[in-house]
């Protein structure tokens, strides 16, 4: 898998109207370009088309040709895999008899494993059309968990990583009903729709929180923020049940000290630079963003989510004392307000230092809510122009 950092990162996309909705190959494309992360994408996109429907023949994906030369024309790191998601509405672990579900997904993972042994496929979990699909659901909302745990059984018998897309909606769809998903005709992504989608597939290939990107395909700055948000926090939530951790080294953190372990190489980076480190352990100097890139035996590289990092026993403010940025209440219980520059970005942290929510604000105050938060005590820093000031409070 290749980082920022490194060489290019390379992701093909195989799927049908839901992934050329929008131009989801463009919309990932333009969001890690945003950032600084280099890219290469192509794909393959026919309407109506699914991975395994014996009626479909050599059009169907698995039987394509043409999917297999995409496969071998370049060095992938990705191969994002979108199915119709109605093949994915039955019981747990049932699939129709239509449709070579299962061993479509099997042989191009085969295939891709056997030209590209470092590269990983992302199964596309998504959702199905608004109203559902009858007789087993009549809203969208209600098939996302089916379609989800038998995406969870795919990944189950064929290993590899799952997109937690449906899981995103449903956030989505529970707490911010106005913001709408679908599209016109209900079934297909709408600009909202396929922007998250776009965000959690970054997030998922580069492990980081899409909120400092810049790029925005015109929706309001509120949905733009809330959408890069959600992503960020479902696909960071949900390690254990998608398989990403498998393929994410872990940081461990001993007073100062960042430790990445059981790896060949490691190569740290601090802000997106690189960060001098000795035996794949660097030391915090500074507040921050920090990752690591390692390569095991094989060659294969992998990267850790980056995280946010305060130094051991940083005190509070102790970075601008003549800071007029305020956060309020404290304790607080549902929401905290905060009064800052203009031009901000915000992080709340664990008092571990893990990033838990960042924004960009353009406004002289901001309400964040702590409906998601347990109780404790959080970090905030709140970086502008003049430097990063480090603010702390309670959740109740």
């Amino acid at each position: 898998m290749n980082c920022k950092g490194q060489d290019t990162t390379k992701v093909l996309f195989i799927g049908n109207s839901f992934t050329s909705q929008n131009n989801l190959p463009a919309l990932f494309s333009q969001i890690a370009q945003s950032t600084g992360d280099a890219v290469v994408v192509a794909s393959h996109m026919p309407g109506g088309v699914s991975v395994g429907d014996i009626s479909q023949g050599t059009s169907a994906h698995m039987n394509n040709p043409l999917v297999y030369s995409l496969i071998r024309s370049n060095n992938w790191d990705y191969l994002v895999l979108q199915d119709n998601q109605g093949r994915f509405c039955l019981n747990y672990g049932q699939f129709p008899s239509s449709s070579l579900v299962i061993e479509g997904h099997i042989k191009i993972r085969d295939s891709l494993l056997f030209y590209h042994p470092c590269a990983h496929i992302i199964w596309y979990a998504g959702f199905g059309p608004k109203n559902g699909y009858l007789p087993y659901a009549s809203t969208g909302s209600a098939l996302i968990d089916t379609i989800y745990q038998n995406y969870q059984f795919l990944r189950d018998t064929a290993g590899q990583i799952i997109a937690p897309i449906g899981p995103a909606f449903q956030k989505i769809i529970s707490g911010y009903p106005s913001v709408n998903l679908w599209d016109t005709d209900d079934t297909h992504p709408s600009l909202n729709g396929s922007f998250l989608i776009a965000n959690v597939i970054y997030t998922t290939i580069f492990k980081k929180s899409p909120i400092l990107c810049s790029y925005n395909p015109g929706l309001a700055s509120n949905v733009d923020s809330l959408l890069k948000n959600t992503a960020y926090q479902t696909t960071f939530d949900s390690l254990y049940n998608t398989g990403l951790l498998s393929s994410t080294p872990q940081i461990s953190q001993t007073n100062n000290d960042l430790i990445v372990s059981g790896y060949q190489s490691c190569n740290w980076y601090f802000n997106d630079s690189p960060y001098a480190s000795n035996n794949g352990t660097a030391t915090i100097t500074q507040p921050g963003s920090y990752y690591a890139i390692t390569t095991d035996n094989n060659g294969c590289t992998f990267r850790t989510f980056e995280q946010s990092y305060i130094l051991t026993g940083l005190e509070e403010n102790s970075l601008d004392r003549n800071s007029n940025s305020i956060v309020y209440p404290n304790p607080a219980q549902e929401y905290i307000h905060i009064k800052a520059p203009q031009d901000t970005e915000i992080q709340i942290l664990n008092i571990e230092g893990q990033l838990l929510h960042e924004i960009k604000i353009n406004t002289q105050e901001t309400t964040i809510s702590l409906r998601n938060f347990s109780k404790g005590i959080y970090i905030i820093k709140i970086k502008d122009e003049k430097g990063i000031v480090i603010r702390k409070f309670i959740k109740e």
